[in-house]
């Protein structure tokens, strides 16, 4: 079909010739469009769970570089020496910064296998994200 021969489905629609019968074409639009769209996020009473978390219990570690916000960073730097002053002497490893982002992740992990997309902490994140 050349140039001249195309028919503008979209120019037909809007003048309502097609209350005499079926527009040719349109569901092709209709699929157009809908290949388009960006995919719906999974609903919370669907599935709960948006990830099988895989949790390894051994002791291994991996050594990586994370950027945080300088006021993250002071915080965490903050809570690791007040729970230094928390904790009794024999304990005080227990909070290094590394096992404090440990936790705060678990955590994170917890609530997101627990609660899926009706977690505040998730409808937070992807809130600044949208």
């Amino acid at each position: 079909m050349s140039a001249s021969e195309q028919r503008d489905i979209l120019g037909e629609l809007f003048k309502g010739d097609h209350a005499l019968g079926p527009v040719a074409g349109l569901e092709e639009l209709d699929a157009l469009i809908h290949a388009c769209l960006p995919p719906k996020l999974p609903s919370a009473r669907a599935s709960a769970k948006l990830l099988p978390l895989k949790r390894k219990q051994s002791g291994s570690k991996k050594k990586t570089t994370h950027y945080l916000r300088e006021d993250v960073f002071d915080g965490l730097t903050q809570a690791k020496e007040i729970l230094m002053r928390l904790l009794p002497n024999g304990s005080k490893s227990k909070a290094s910064k590394s096992n404090l982002v440990n936790h705060a992740v678990n955590e994170l992990l917890r609530e997101i296998e627990e609660k899926g997309l009706e977690s505040p902490l998730v409808k937070n994140i992807l809130g600044k994200i949208g």
